[in-house]
């Protein structure tokens, strides 16, 4: 390999201002960023290391940014990102760099004598990273420093969505490694602990078969899809997980972009008086003048009882998969202090993410969604359930029952999730059936029959058997979804 590694195309060089004039560094940002280079340099075992931890884009000095991409290009290729090979594959424009008096030849034979240690490399990507974090802080309050006028509120608005995003921009990044040995030993020491009955108990989503069918419930560092058409009931089962898991004690944090804050309660509420044996429709606990003294009463008592429950709602929509993932990560912390685990997190629903930029495509938006949920599972290990919509292709077959093809962006969404479940309620298709419209006898006895139906379709189950079907019983207007034998 003899050719220039030109992963972005270097483009113009120039010599060593630095990215942003707001914030004047001390020296240290310079020296640390060209430890770390030269630390990779010299020992290129480090790069594996660090390499989570520190993008091109992280480094305030421009040449600095375009020899770390080198080296990242290097790696990629399979290559060894070492002084020698680095050197040969700069590109001509970097070489021809005046940097105070050397070139860039020099410049890097220089930072190799200056390198950091293996064992303090981790400590200087973090410096780096943190120097990076400053400087885009001091740009996020620049405006706000030198506007003549501005509104307070909205400024503030911006200044916390750019600091939750550059919190998040390291919430992808973890990355630990094991070996086979210390992987199996962990395996081992695992099912040591649950055959003697000390293992940690799984969070539980109260569905029996469904999470028998998952490992015995959803498991820690997984992405879950749940998908389905409009009204099958992804919004009632992303509720009835995120419930039945606070009420064991674990913390759930359910996004919602869609319902207010007030809807996910009213649904909470209704489900529990279900259980209870009253049926108070959610919709009517929402309803103005919906409920009587006596109605209004059971909800208040029903409500009194789960606050207690570490059940958080963050609602808003138009929140992009980074501002997700900080403030999961923020309550996740918050929780901590106060000794609860973290059982699960809800987004509801992918496809109204907002994308963090303008993609070409939807299904490069989605898959930075998918990427994003998976990430956020791993970093704060605990199962993320992905709400999805499906999109019309049910409609024209006979068949209703969704599958892969049917989510919008499939491809993003079968790749990241560790299981793909599809929601399939048969009671709605016969509902909107010109038959049952009519009044036929036979629809109607077959709605009866199936009204409260909710098939759970596992498509995709890396913890155990796909293709597989629960059958759990449901009620929509209650937000209520039981075991099938129970019910």
């Amino acid at each position: 390999m003899n050719e220039h590694v030109d992963p972005t195309g270097f483009g113009e060089i120039v010599s060593f201002p630095a990215r942003s004039t707001l914030l004047d560094l001390p020296k240290a940002s310079f020296d640390t960023e060209a430890a770390l280079i030269g630390g990779v340099l010299t020992q290129p075992h480090i790069l594996p290391l660090v390499q989570h931890l520190v993008a091109p884009e992280h480094f305030a000095q421009e040449t600095h940014a375009t020899i770390w991409r080198t080296m990242l290009a290097l790696a990629d290729a399979g290559e060894t990102p070492n002084l020698m090979r680095v050197k040969s594959v700069i590109g001509p424009k970097l070489l021809q760099t005046d940097l105070g008096g050397l070139n860039v030849l020099q410049y890097l034979a220089s930072i190799a004598k200056e390198a950091c240690t293996p064992g303090s490399a981790e400590e200087y990507a973090r410096v780096v990273q943190q120097f990076w974090q400053l400087r885009e802080l001091a740009i996020a309050t620049a405006d706000v420093r030198e506007a003549a006028s501005f509104v307070p509120s909205v400024a503030l608005q911006a200044i916390y969505g750019r600091i939750d995003e550059i919190r998040a921009s390291f919430v992808t990044r973890k990355s630990t490694s094991y070996s086979f040995a210390e992987a199996s030993d962990a395996l081992m020491e695992r099912i040591t602990a649950e055959l003697q009955g000390t293992a940690p108990v799984l969070a539980t989503t109260g569905i029996e078969l469904f999470d028998r069918e998952i490992g015995g419930g959803p498991q820690p560092s997984t992405m879950l899809t749940i998908a389905g058409r409009t009204a099958m009931g992804k919004s009632i089962f992303g509720i009835e997980a995120a419930g039945a898991i606070a009420d064991q004690g674990r913390a759930s944090i359910y996004h919602s972009l869609e319902m207010s804050h007030q809807q996910v309660a009213a649904r909470l509420a209704s489900s529990e008086l279900e259980r209870r044996g009253i049926h108070l429709p959610y919709g009517q606990i929402m309803r103005r003048g919906g409920l009587t003294p006596k109605q209004a009463e059971m909800v208040a008592g029903v409500v009194h009882e789960q606050r207690q429950m570490p059940f958080r709602v963050e609602d808003g929509g138009k929140r992009t998969i980074g501002e997700i993932a900080a403030a999961s990560d923020r309550l996740a912390n918050h929780y901590a202090r106060k000794g609860v685990p973290l059982g699960c997190i809800v987004i509801d629903h992918a496809h109204i993410v907002k994308p963090s930029r303008a993609f070409r495509r939807e299904d490069e938006g989605l898959k930075e969604v998918a990427d994003g949920a998976l990430a956020l599972a791993k970093h704060l290990d605990c199962p993320v359930f992905l709400l999805a919509q499906c999109n019309r292709g049910t409609e024209g077959r006979e068949d209703k029952r969704p599958q892969l093809s049917d989510i919008r962006g499939a491809g993003a969404f079968e790749e990241n999730s560790d299981a793909v479940i599809f929601l399939y309620r048969p009671a709605y298709y016969i509902e909107r059936s010109q038959a049952f419209r009519d009044a036929d006898p036979a629809a109607q006895d077959e709605h009866e029959r199936v009204k409260h139906v909710l098939e759970i379709i596992i498509d995709k189950n890396r913890a155990g058997g796909a293709n597989q079907v629960v059958r759990a019983w449901v009620d929509p207007s209650l937000n209520a979804i039981r075991n099938w034998q129970q019910s």
